[in-house]
Protein backbone atom coordinates (compact mmCIF):
# COMPACT_ATOMS: atom_id res chain seq x y z
CA UNK A 1 0.00 0.00 0.00
CA UNK A 2 1.20 3.32 -0.87
CA UNK A 3 0.78 6.84 0.93
CA UNK A 4 0.86 9.89 -0.77
CA UNK A 5 1.70 13.17 1.36
CA UNK A 6 1.03 16.43 0.89
CA UNK A 7 3.99 18.63 0.89
CA UNK A 8 6.80 16.79 -0.71
CA UNK A 9 4.41 14.54 -3.11
CA UNK A 10 6.74 11.76 -2.68
CA UNK A 11 5.74 8.15 -2.31
CA UNK A 12 6.94 6.15 0.65
CA UNK A 13 5.45 2.70 1.78
CA UNK A 14 2.77 2.87 4.66
CA UNK A 15 3.96 2.30 8.43
CA UNK A 16 3.39 -1.02 10.23
CA UNK A 17 3.07 0.28 13.58
CA UNK A 18 3.62 -3.65 14.59
CA UNK A 19 7.13 -3.48 13.27
CA UNK A 20 7.57 0.26 15.18
CA UNK A 21 6.50 -0.95 18.24
CA UNK A 22 8.73 -4.25 18.05
CA UNK A 23 11.67 -1.74 16.99
CA UNK A 24 10.80 0.82 19.95
CA UNK A 25 11.15 -1.68 22.26
CA UNK A 26 14.27 -3.50 21.08
CA UNK A 27 16.20 0.22 21.34
CA UNK A 28 14.65 0.69 24.70
CA UNK A 29 16.28 -2.63 25.85
CA UNK A 30 19.64 -1.71 24.19
CA UNK A 31 19.54 2.05 25.20
CA UNK A 32 19.09 0.69 29.01
CA UNK A 33 21.89 -1.69 28.65
CA UNK A 34 24.16 0.92 27.96
CA UNK A 35 22.97 3.18 30.69
CA UNK A 36 23.83 -0.02 33.38
CA UNK A 37 27.41 -0.05 31.69
CA UNK A 38 27.98 3.62 31.64
CA UNK A 39 27.07 4.90 35.02
CA UNK A 40 28.31 3.97 38.22
CA UNK A 41 26.94 0.83 40.14
CA UNK A 42 25.39 3.05 42.71
CA UNK A 43 23.36 4.91 40.14
CA UNK A 44 22.14 1.96 38.67
CA UNK A 45 21.20 0.49 41.56
CA UNK A 46 18.76 3.69 41.74
CA UNK A 47 17.61 3.25 38.26
CA UNK A 48 16.73 -0.23 38.93
CA UNK A 49 14.38 0.96 41.96
CA UNK A 50 10.97 1.01 41.04
CA UNK A 51 9.18 4.53 40.87
CA UNK A 52 8.05 5.48 44.34
CA UNK A 53 11.15 3.94 46.18
CA UNK A 54 11.86 5.84 49.11
CA UNK A 55 15.72 4.71 48.42
CA UNK A 56 16.61 6.44 45.32
CA UNK A 57 18.14 9.61 46.57
CA UNK A 58 20.25 7.60 49.53
CA UNK A 59 21.97 5.68 46.63
CA UNK A 60 22.65 8.52 45.06
CA UNK A 61 23.87 10.66 47.58
CA UNK A 62 25.72 7.37 48.97
CA UNK A 63 28.60 8.19 46.33
CA UNK A 64 29.43 11.77 46.79
CA UNK A 65 28.88 11.90 50.57
CA UNK A 66 30.24 9.04 51.89
CA UNK A 67 32.67 10.39 55.03
CA UNK A 68 32.26 13.66 54.30
CA UNK A 69 29.60 14.52 57.14
CA UNK A 70 32.56 14.23 59.64
CA UNK A 71 34.43 16.24 57.35
CA UNK A 72 31.73 18.95 56.91
CA UNK A 73 31.28 19.31 60.93
CA UNK A 74 34.66 20.10 61.32
CA UNK A 75 35.08 22.45 58.54
CA UNK A 76 31.78 23.73 60.45
CA UNK A 77 33.41 24.02 63.94
CA UNK A 78 36.03 26.02 62.03
CA UNK A 79 34.10 28.40 60.32
CA UNK A 80 32.11 29.09 63.75
CA UNK A 81 36.22 30.12 65.90
CA UNK A 82 37.48 28.22 68.00
CA UNK A 83 38.79 29.84 71.14
CA UNK A 84 38.33 33.60 72.61
CA UNK A 85 37.16 36.19 70.44
CA UNK A 86 39.35 38.40 68.32
CA UNK A 87 38.46 42.46 67.74
CA UNK A 88 40.23 43.96 65.15
CA UNK A 89 41.56 47.06 67.95
CA UNK A 90 42.70 44.10 69.73
CA UNK A 91 44.82 42.32 67.55
CA UNK A 92 46.25 45.75 66.45
CA UNK A 93 46.99 46.63 70.04
CA UNK A 94 48.25 42.82 70.71
CA UNK A 95 51.01 43.13 67.26
CA UNK A 96 52.30 46.82 68.25
CA UNK A 97 53.30 44.84 71.43
CA UNK A 98 54.28 41.49 70.73
CA UNK A 99 55.25 41.50 66.61
CA UNK A 100 58.96 40.05 66.83
CA UNK A 101 59.68 42.57 63.96
CA UNK A 102 59.03 45.57 65.86
CA UNK A 103 60.72 44.26 69.03
CA UNK A 104 63.95 43.86 66.97
CA UNK A 105 63.28 47.46 65.69
CA UNK A 106 62.76 48.58 69.31
CA UNK A 107 66.11 47.49 70.31
CA UNK A 108 67.48 48.58 66.96
CA UNK A 109 66.92 52.00 67.77
CA UNK A 110 68.28 51.61 71.45
CA UNK A 111 71.44 50.83 70.11
CA UNK A 112 71.45 53.75 67.77
CA UNK A 113 70.73 56.02 70.67
CA UNK A 114 73.81 55.10 71.95
CA UNK A 115 76.38 56.47 69.03
CA UNK A 116 75.41 60.24 69.63
CA UNK A 117 76.98 60.31 72.84
CA UNK A 118 80.29 58.78 71.34
CA UNK A 119 80.90 62.02 69.47
CA UNK A 120 80.92 64.14 72.12
CA UNK A 121 84.27 62.99 73.78
CA UNK A 122 87.60 62.92 72.25
CA UNK A 123 89.69 59.88 71.60
CA UNK A 124 91.47 57.82 74.21
CA UNK A 125 95.04 59.48 74.90
CA UNK A 126 98.45 57.47 74.19
CA UNK A 127 100.85 56.62 76.62
CA UNK A 128 104.73 55.55 76.07
CA UNK A 129 107.62 54.90 77.20
CA UNK A 130 111.58 55.48 75.66
CA UNK A 131 114.56 54.10 76.58
CA UNK A 132 117.47 56.79 75.12
CA UNK A 133 121.14 55.63 74.66
CA UNK A 134 120.91 51.89 75.43
CA UNK A 135 124.13 50.64 75.22
CA UNK A 136 124.83 47.81 72.80
CA UNK A 137 126.84 46.27 74.40
CA UNK A 138 124.78 45.64 77.53
CA UNK A 139 121.62 44.21 77.95
CA UNK A 140 120.85 46.02 81.17
CA UNK A 141 118.06 48.63 81.22
CA UNK A 142 119.64 50.19 83.45
CA UNK A 143 123.26 51.23 82.07
CA UNK A 144 121.28 53.95 80.02
CA UNK A 145 121.29 57.77 80.23
CA UNK A 146 117.22 58.50 80.21
CA UNK A 147 114.60 57.09 79.84
CA UNK A 148 111.47 59.54 78.86
CA UNK A 149 107.91 58.81 79.77
CA UNK A 150 105.00 60.37 77.46
CA UNK A 151 101.48 61.27 76.68
CA UNK A 152 99.73 62.66 73.55
CA UNK A 153 96.09 63.45 73.17
CA UNK A 154 94.63 64.53 69.65
CA UNK A 155 92.16 67.35 69.72
CA UNK A 156 89.52 67.90 66.81
CA UNK A 157 89.09 71.13 65.32
CA UNK A 158 86.60 74.06 66.47
CA UNK A 159 82.90 72.44 65.98
CA UNK A 160 83.94 69.11 64.48
CA UNK A 161 82.72 66.82 67.31
CA UNK A 162 79.41 68.87 67.11
CA UNK A 163 78.71 68.32 63.32
CA UNK A 164 79.52 64.54 63.45
CA UNK A 165 77.26 64.31 66.54
CA UNK A 166 74.70 65.61 64.54
CA UNK A 167 74.90 62.64 61.66
CA UNK A 168 74.67 60.91 64.04
CA UNK A 169 71.47 62.16 65.16
CA UNK A 170 70.01 61.82 61.89
CA UNK A 171 71.18 58.04 62.16
CA UNK A 172 69.06 58.29 65.50
CA UNK A 173 66.11 59.86 63.78
CA UNK A 174 66.13 57.69 60.89
CA UNK A 175 65.94 54.23 63.65
CA UNK A 176 62.88 55.31 65.03
CA UNK A 177 60.69 56.81 62.14
CA UNK A 178 62.05 53.37 60.47
CA UNK A 179 59.75 51.93 63.36
CA UNK A 180 56.83 54.09 62.13
CA UNK A 181 57.53 52.69 58.79
CA UNK A 182 57.36 48.89 59.87
CA UNK A 183 54.87 50.19 62.26
CA UNK A 184 52.00 51.14 59.55
CA UNK A 185 53.23 48.12 57.39
CA UNK A 186 52.55 45.70 60.18
CA UNK A 187 49.06 47.40 60.95
CA UNK A 188 48.15 47.02 57.32
CA UNK A 189 49.15 43.11 56.93
CA UNK A 190 47.34 42.42 60.41
CA UNK A 191 43.45 44.83 58.40
CA UNK A 192 44.11 43.07 55.15
CA UNK A 193 44.83 39.33 56.81
CA UNK A 194 41.76 39.87 59.66
CA UNK A 195 39.39 41.09 56.61
CA UNK A 196 40.79 37.66 54.69
CA UNK A 197 39.92 35.58 57.34
CA UNK A 198 36.29 36.62 58.28
CA UNK A 199 35.24 36.73 54.93
CA UNK A 200 37.11 33.37 54.13
CA UNK A 201 34.83 32.19 57.54
CA UNK A 202 32.11 33.82 55.82
CA UNK A 203 31.83 32.29 52.95
CA UNK A 204 32.11 28.89 54.65
CA UNK A 205 29.08 29.87 56.19
CA UNK A 206 27.32 30.76 53.25
CA UNK A 207 28.48 26.79 51.35
CA UNK A 208 27.46 25.19 54.49
CA UNK A 209 24.01 26.70 54.07
CA UNK A 210 23.74 26.46 50.14
CA UNK A 211 24.54 22.40 51.29
CA UNK A 212 21.57 22.22 53.33
CA UNK A 213 19.53 23.91 50.90
CA UNK A 214 20.67 22.08 48.09
CA UNK A 215 19.94 19.08 50.06
CA UNK A 216 16.02 19.67 50.38
CA UNK A 217 16.07 20.28 46.71
CA UNK A 218 17.31 16.67 46.24
CA UNK A 219 14.58 15.51 48.40
CA UNK A 220 12.33 17.58 46.99
CA UNK A 221 13.27 16.89 43.16
CA UNK A 222 13.62 12.85 44.38
CA UNK A 223 10.23 13.20 45.66
CA UNK A 224 8.98 14.08 42.61
CA UNK A 225 10.96 11.57 40.38
CA UNK A 226 9.43 8.68 42.83
CA UNK A 227 5.57 10.23 41.60
CA UNK A 228 7.32 10.22 38.11
CA UNK A 229 6.96 14.00 37.96
CA UNK A 230 10.81 14.38 36.93
CA UNK A 231 13.53 12.49 35.61
CA UNK A 232 16.59 10.98 36.79
CA UNK A 233 18.87 13.62 35.69
CA UNK A 234 17.14 16.21 38.02
CA UNK A 235 18.41 13.97 40.85
CA UNK A 236 21.91 13.69 39.41
CA UNK A 237 22.45 17.18 38.92
CA UNK A 238 21.41 18.04 42.64
CA UNK A 239 23.99 15.51 44.02
CA UNK A 240 27.19 17.00 41.57
CA UNK A 241 25.86 20.36 42.56
CA UNK A 242 26.41 19.35 46.35
CA UNK A 243 30.06 17.40 45.45
CA UNK A 244 30.84 21.08 43.91
CA UNK A 245 30.27 22.53 46.69
CA UNK A 246 32.27 20.20 49.00
CA UNK A 247 35.18 20.57 46.66
CA UNK A 248 34.43 24.81 47.33
CA UNK A 249 34.40 23.76 51.09
CA UNK A 250 37.51 22.66 51.21
CA UNK A 251 39.08 24.98 49.33
CA UNK A 252 37.86 27.56 51.44
CA UNK A 253 38.60 26.10 54.50
CA UNK A 254 42.55 25.92 53.23
CA UNK A 255 42.16 29.77 52.81
CA UNK A 256 40.63 30.17 56.70
CA UNK A 257 43.51 28.25 57.65
CA UNK A 258 46.12 30.06 55.87
CA UNK A 259 44.82 33.53 56.72
CA UNK A 260 44.46 32.40 60.74
CA UNK A 261 48.07 31.10 60.77
CA UNK A 262 49.23 34.35 59.29
CA UNK A 263 47.60 36.33 61.74
CA UNK A 264 48.55 34.74 64.25
CA UNK A 265 52.29 34.71 63.60
CA UNK A 266 51.80 38.72 63.24
CA UNK A 267 50.59 38.57 66.77
CA UNK A 268 53.99 36.48 67.64
CA UNK A 269 51.37 33.83 68.96
CA UNK A 270 51.96 30.09 67.53
CA UNK A 271 50.49 29.66 64.07
CA UNK A 272 48.13 26.65 65.06
CA UNK A 273 46.96 28.88 67.97
CA UNK A 274 43.18 28.90 68.01
CA UNK A 275 41.16 32.28 66.80
CA UNK A 276 37.40 32.82 68.29
CA UNK A 277 35.03 34.89 66.87
CA UNK A 278 36.15 38.24 64.70
CA UNK A 279 34.56 41.40 64.75
CA UNK A 280 32.16 42.85 61.49
CA UNK A 281 33.61 44.74 59.21
CA UNK A 282 31.90 48.08 58.03
CA UNK A 283 31.71 48.70 54.36
CA UNK A 284 31.82 52.64 54.42
CA UNK A 285 34.48 55.12 55.82
CA UNK A 286 34.54 58.32 55.95
CA UNK A 287 37.12 59.85 53.48
CA UNK A 288 37.95 63.62 52.79
CA UNK A 289 38.70 64.33 49.34
CA UNK A 290 42.21 63.05 47.78
CA UNK A 291 43.75 65.84 47.11
CA UNK A 292 43.39 66.32 51.52
CA UNK A 293 44.48 62.75 51.79
CA UNK A 294 47.36 63.11 49.61
CA UNK A 295 48.21 66.60 51.61
CA UNK A 296 48.14 65.00 54.70
CA UNK A 297 50.53 62.33 53.46
CA UNK A 298 53.02 64.45 52.70
CA UNK A 299 53.01 65.41 55.95
CA UNK A 300 52.67 62.51 58.07
CA UNK A 301 53.88 59.10 55.77
CA UNK A 302 56.78 57.73 57.63
CA UNK A 303 58.77 56.91 54.57
CA UNK A 304 58.17 60.44 52.66
CA UNK A 305 59.59 61.28 56.21
CA UNK A 306 62.52 58.91 56.03
CA UNK A 307 63.55 60.33 52.52
CA UNK A 308 63.80 63.97 54.15
CA UNK A 309 65.96 62.72 56.93
CA UNK A 310 68.22 61.07 54.48
CA UNK A 311 68.30 64.56 52.56
CA UNK A 312 68.93 66.18 55.86
CA UNK A 313 71.83 63.66 57.12
CA UNK A 314 73.23 63.77 53.55
CA UNK A 315 73.46 67.73 54.25
CA UNK A 316 75.19 67.16 57.79
CA UNK A 317 78.08 65.19 56.27
CA UNK A 318 78.40 67.65 53.97
CA UNK A 319 78.87 69.44 56.67
CA UNK A 320 81.85 67.78 58.45
CA UNK A 321 83.54 67.41 55.02
CA UNK A 322 83.62 71.00 54.92
CA UNK A 323 84.54 71.53 58.19
CA UNK A 324 87.60 69.15 57.66
CA UNK A 325 89.40 71.43 55.64
CA UNK A 326 90.38 72.91 59.21
CA UNK A 327 93.49 71.50 61.05
CA UNK A 328 93.58 69.38 63.83
CA UNK A 329 95.41 69.44 66.80
CA UNK A 330 97.45 67.34 69.15
CA UNK A 331 99.16 67.72 72.23
CA UNK A 332 101.62 65.89 74.03
CA UNK A 333 104.01 65.96 77.02
CA UNK A 334 106.58 63.75 78.76
CA UNK A 335 108.88 63.13 82.42
CA UNK A 336 112.86 62.69 80.97
CA UNK A 337 114.35 60.75 83.76
CA UNK A 338 118.27 60.71 83.59
CA UNK A 339 120.20 58.48 85.91
CA UNK A 340 123.48 61.02 85.21
CA UNK A 341 122.00 64.31 84.80
CA UNK A 342 119.56 66.14 86.02
CA UNK A 343 115.90 65.25 84.85
CA UNK A 344 113.24 67.56 82.65
CA UNK A 345 109.92 67.97 81.52
CA UNK A 346 108.61 68.18 77.70
CA UNK A 347 105.66 69.64 75.96
CA UNK A 348 104.40 69.24 72.69
CA UNK A 349 101.94 71.03 70.57
CA UNK A 350 101.00 70.35 66.62
CA UNK A 351 98.15 70.52 64.01
CA UNK A 352 97.36 68.86 60.90
CA UNK A 353 97.70 70.49 57.58
CA UNK A 354 94.22 68.98 55.14
CA UNK A 355 94.86 72.10 52.32
CA UNK A 356 98.53 70.51 51.51
CA UNK A 357 99.27 69.73 47.88
CA UNK A 358 99.54 66.69 48.49
CA UNK A 359 96.27 65.87 50.55
CA UNK A 360 93.64 68.32 49.25
CA UNK A 361 92.58 66.16 46.09
CA UNK A 362 91.03 63.49 48.88
CA UNK A 363 88.87 66.17 50.80
CA UNK A 364 87.83 68.01 47.31
CA UNK A 365 86.76 64.35 46.14
CA UNK A 366 84.93 63.72 49.75
CA UNK A 367 83.22 67.13 49.28
CA UNK A 368 81.67 65.73 45.84
CA UNK A 369 80.43 62.72 46.73
CA UNK A 370 78.85 64.00 49.57
CA UNK A 371 77.11 66.52 47.22
CA UNK A 372 76.19 63.92 44.91
CA UNK A 373 74.09 62.00 47.90
CA UNK A 374 72.30 65.14 48.72
CA UNK A 375 71.42 65.98 45.18
CA UNK A 376 70.68 61.77 45.09
CA UNK A 377 68.94 62.52 48.32
CA UNK A 378 66.95 65.10 47.11
CA UNK A 379 65.75 62.97 44.14
CA UNK A 380 65.12 60.14 46.03
CA UNK A 381 62.44 62.10 48.03
CA UNK A 382 60.89 63.47 44.91
CA UNK A 383 60.67 59.71 43.69
CA UNK A 384 58.90 58.70 47.09
CA UNK A 385 56.53 62.08 46.99
CA UNK A 386 55.10 60.96 43.55
CA UNK A 387 55.04 57.23 44.76
CA UNK A 388 53.16 58.30 47.98
CA UNK A 389 50.57 60.28 45.74
CA UNK A 390 49.97 57.83 43.53
CA UNK A 391 49.58 55.24 46.31
CA UNK A 392 47.12 57.57 48.20
CA UNK A 393 45.02 58.05 44.85
CA UNK A 394 44.88 54.45 43.76
CA UNK A 395 43.56 53.08 47.41
CA UNK A 396 41.05 55.80 47.22
CA UNK A 397 39.58 54.56 43.88
CA UNK A 398 39.61 51.25 45.24
CA UNK A 399 38.14 51.99 48.43
CA UNK A 400 35.64 54.07 46.83
CA UNK A 401 34.79 51.16 44.44
CA UNK A 402 34.88 48.58 47.28
CA UNK A 403 31.80 50.87 48.55
CA UNK A 404 29.84 51.46 45.77
CA UNK A 405 30.08 47.55 44.64
CA UNK A 406 29.31 46.39 48.78
CA UNK A 407 26.31 48.83 48.82
CA UNK A 408 24.70 47.82 45.37
CA UNK A 409 25.07 43.84 46.24
CA UNK A 410 23.36 44.25 49.94
CA UNK A 411 20.77 46.83 49.00
CA UNK A 412 19.75 45.49 45.48
CA UNK A 413 21.59 42.17 44.18
CA UNK A 414 21.24 40.51 47.02
CA UNK A 415 17.56 40.87 47.67
CA UNK A 416 17.01 40.23 44.26
CA UNK A 417 18.49 37.25 43.68
CA UNK A 418 16.82 35.74 47.50
CA UNK A 419 13.87 36.50 46.18
CA UNK A 420 13.96 35.33 42.37
CA UNK A 421 15.14 32.08 44.62
CA UNK A 422 12.04 32.09 46.50
CA UNK A 423 9.62 32.39 43.56
CA UNK A 424 11.52 29.69 41.72
CA UNK A 425 11.36 27.48 44.39
CA UNK A 426 7.83 27.65 45.15
CA UNK A 427 7.24 27.53 40.93
CA UNK A 428 9.34 24.33 41.10
CA UNK A 429 7.11 22.75 43.36
CA UNK A 430 4.09 23.67 41.29
CA UNK A 431 5.82 22.11 38.31
CA UNK A 432 6.03 25.74 36.40
CA UNK A 433 9.71 25.83 35.98
CA UNK A 434 12.94 23.06 35.91
CA UNK A 435 15.29 22.20 37.98
CA UNK A 436 17.90 23.74 35.83
CA UNK A 437 15.87 26.97 36.69
CA UNK A 438 15.98 26.63 40.41
CA UNK A 439 19.82 25.52 40.75
CA UNK A 440 20.63 28.50 38.36
CA UNK A 441 18.78 30.95 40.80
CA UNK A 442 20.38 29.22 43.62
CA UNK A 443 23.90 29.68 42.32
CA UNK A 444 23.03 33.26 41.17
CA UNK A 445 22.13 33.91 45.26
CA UNK A 446 25.55 32.11 46.06
CA UNK A 447 27.30 34.21 43.61
CA UNK A 448 25.47 37.40 45.46
CA UNK A 449 26.41 36.58 48.92
CA UNK A 450 29.47 35.60 48.24
CA UNK A 451 30.32 38.58 45.95
CA UNK A 452 29.24 40.68 48.70
CA UNK A 453 31.85 39.74 51.30
CA UNK A 454 34.36 39.96 48.65
CA UNK A 455 33.66 43.14 48.18
CA UNK A 456 33.93 43.71 52.23
CA UNK A 457 37.11 42.03 51.90
CA UNK A 458 38.64 44.48 49.24
CA UNK A 459 37.11 47.42 50.49
CA UNK A 460 39.22 46.49 54.01
CA UNK A 461 42.26 45.72 52.43
CA UNK A 462 42.06 48.60 50.23
CA UNK A 463 41.50 51.05 53.28
CA UNK A 464 44.79 49.11 54.63
CA UNK A 465 46.51 50.20 51.83
CA UNK A 466 45.15 53.83 52.07
CA UNK A 467 46.15 54.49 55.47
CA UNK A 468 49.35 53.02 54.91
CA UNK A 469 49.78 55.28 52.15
CA UNK A 470 48.64 58.51 54.26
CA UNK A 471 50.04 57.44 57.40
CA UNK A 472 47.30 57.89 59.30
CA UNK A 473 43.98 55.76 60.59
CA UNK A 474 40.81 56.57 58.44
CA UNK A 475 37.55 55.92 61.25
CA UNK A 476 34.87 53.68 59.53
CA UNK A 477 31.44 54.90 58.96
CA UNK A 478 28.64 52.75 61.16
CA UNK A 479 27.47 50.94 58.46
CA UNK A 480 27.96 46.85 59.61
CA UNK A 481 28.06 44.27 56.92
CA UNK A 482 25.24 41.76 57.27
Amino acid sequence: MLQVTSSLDVVRPATDWRVVTKGKRLMRNFTLAIFVLLVPSHLTAAAADPAGSPKVLERLQAGSEAGSEEHLHAIEQRAKGEGPPLTLEAALNEALEKNPELIALRQEFEAARQRPGQDRFLDAPTFEAQIWQWPINTLNPLNTNMYMLMFNQDVPGRGKRALREAVTEKDVALASNEIAVRARDVIGRIKRTYADLFVSRKALEIHLASVGLLRQLADATAARYETGRTSQHDILKAVLEVSKLHDDLVMLDERAQTAQAQLNTLLNRAPEAPIGALGVPYERALLPPSEELQRLALERQPELRSAQLGTERAEAALAVVARDYKPDFFVGGGYMLMPRDHDAWTATVGMTWPSAPWSRGRLDARKAEATAEIEAARARRRVVENQVRLAVQEAYIRVKTAEQRAALLRTTIMPQSEQTFEVSRVAYQTDRVDFLAILDNQRALLDAQLGYYRALSDFEQALADLERAVGIDIPAAAVEAK
